[in-house]
Formats: structure tokens, C-alpha cells, sequence
């Protein structure tokens, strides 16, 4: 029997989770803000089920990767050079890892978070399938997963770090996705600005770099080909490439209807400026 079939599987099961809390979103939480079939209904839903993978598997994710190092760092598992710096000696464990067989809790997040993707790959092509940015991202995130996970059997441990740098905005980006489709103007302002320095941050300078040390890895060490075919490692570095260009072309919309809207703020103050000035009579002498 093919391993995702397995009683011990969380694939399955993560499916029916995500499916149960995405009809739960649209059936219980925001079934009076919006009629049966509404479009941004469907959307919040799926908003309901990517605050609840986000925040698990990035939290998941960051306690694993840290008890991991200083487990490896106590057990000398790994052993750099005296001169080594905190960098380098990061860089060399980061290599050790990546070429380690899969751990069980490295499948099981897999499993789970593939899970999160497929149902929400399904919501985009049922019901918002005018979205090709996010159905993309959906797709090449869940076949780098699955061919990790039940093809090379190597290679988990770079999920786990893009759980922690891709993950680590999800609650409050789908916070701020609520209150913009629910037109709750004072929450969305209170949150747009944070949100989206934050989410740059982490888009474009944290995942970037992560980005970087696994292509330094799986591209460029021979011990890579051993555990993971280049063709393989190839499509998962162009995948995350992929990722990180959408969300970087998607934040830069955002940055630009908000400068876009700052721009338009300051004409009409300075207009009405000018008008509130030309209306003051002016004394004789």
C-alpha cells in the first residue's frame, strides 16, 4: 500500500481538517457578512483555514529548527573548524541538514501542510479561478512537497525552513485579507502599513537569503545528488523562485495603491488648502 495511504498518514486526514475548517469559515463565521455564493465568502473561508496553517506550521517549524541545532550543537553531531564564525558555523549545519533523510515530524508537517495546499489549490480552481498568481503557487508548492516527501526521501529539512520565513506573516496577512474584503476601513489602515513592511521583509530579504543557502546546497555541492536527482532540485530552487516573485509582484501592487492613495491625500489637502486661502478676504489699507 502507497505510504500516504497508511493509518499513521496525516495527509488524509490534514485533508479532511482543512476541508471541515473551510466549510466551517463559510457555513458558521461569515455566513451573515455575505449571501450563499458570494465570492468573497469563499475567500474568507480560505482565509480561515490559512491562519490556522500559517501560524501552526510556522510556529512548529521555528521550535523544531531551534531544538534541532542546539540538540546537534550539545551532541557534536557537527563539528566546524575553531575559527569558524556564528555565520559559517549556521552555513555548515544548514549543509549537514539538508542531506539528512527525512525525519517522521519532517513528513508529518509535509503531510499537513501539503494537505492546507491541495484544498486550498481546489478552492482557487472551483471558485476563484481568475487568481493564475495563487494557483501556481499552490501547485508548485504542493509537488515540491509531495516529491520530498514520498519520492526522494531526503530534503525535508528545506521545508522546514521555508515554513519559518515563508509562514511567519500568514496570520497577520490573512487579518489584513479579512478586513479588507470585509470593508472594515479602521482595522485595514491600522494594519496596512505594518503588514506590508513586515511581509517585504520577509519576502524579499529573509527568503531570498534562505533561498540562497539551499540553491548553494542542492545546486551547487556534489553530496546533493546523492540524496536528491539535479533535474529535482533544479524544479523545487525554480519553485521557490517562482514563489518569491509573486509575492514580491504582489506586495509592490499593494505599496503602489498606497502611495498611489498618500499621493491623491496630499492633492486634495493641498487644494483644499489653496481654496480655504483664496476665500480669506483681503483687508485694505
Amino acid at each position: 500500500m502507497v505510504s500516504f495511504l497508511r493509518w499513521d498518514s496525516w495527509l488524509p486526514w490534514s485533508c479532511i481538517f482543512f476541508t471541515r475548517l473551510y466549510l466551517l469559515g463559510y457555513s458558521v463565521v461569515f455566513a451573515r457578512r455575505w449571501p450563499r455564493g458570494a465570492v468573497d465568502r469563499f475567500k474568507a473561508a480560505s482565509c480561515c483555514m490559512s491562519i490556522v496553517h500559517g501560524t501552526s506550521t510556522s510556529m512548529a517549524a521555528a521550535i523544531y529548527m531551534l531544538n534541532l541545532f542546539y540538540s546537534d550543537k550539545q551532541e557534536m553531531s557537527w563539528s566546524p573548524t575553531p575559527s569558524s564564525h556564528n555565520s559559517s558555523t549556521m552555513k555548515f549545519w544548514l549543509a549537514s541538514r539538508l542531506g539528512a533523510a527525512n525525519t517522521r515530524f519532517e513528513e508529518a508537517i509535509m503531510e499537513y501542510s501539503t494537505a492546507y495546499f491541495l484544498v486550498d489549490l481546489v478552492h482557487y480552481l472551483l471558485f476563484v479561478p481568475n487568481q493564475p498568481l495563487f494557483v501556481l503557487h499552490q501547485v508548485f508548492t504542493s509537488s515540491y512537497m509531495l516529491s520530498c516527501r514520498f519520492y526522494t526521501g531526503h530534503g525535508a529539512f528545506s521545508t522546514i525552513v521555508l515554513f519559518v520565513v515563508g509562514e511567519s506573516t500568514s496570520f497577520l496577512q490573512n487579518v489584513w485579507t479579512i478586513s479588507l474584503l470585509t470593508h472594515s476601513a479602521k482595522l485595514f489602515n491600522l494594519l496596512n502599513v505594518p503588514f506590508l513592511i513586515i511581509f517585504s521583509v520577509f519576502r524579499g530579504v529573509l527568503t531570498p537569503w534562505a533561498t540562497w543557502q539551499l540553491c548553494l546546497y542542492f545546486l551547487f555541492s556534489r553530496e546533493a545528488s546523492a540524496v536528491v536527482p539535479f533535474p529535482l532540485a533544479l524544479y523545487w530552487m525554480w519553485s521557490v523562485f517562482m514563489g518569491i516573485s509573486g509575492s514580491l509582484y504582489w506586495v509592490s501592487t499593494h505599496w503602489a495603491k498606497l502611495m498611489s492613495k498618500k499621493k491623491s491625500e496630499i492633492m486634495r489637502a493641498s487644494a483644499s488648502k489653496t481654496q480655504l486661502q483664496t476665500n480669506i478676504p483681503k483687508k485694505h489699507a
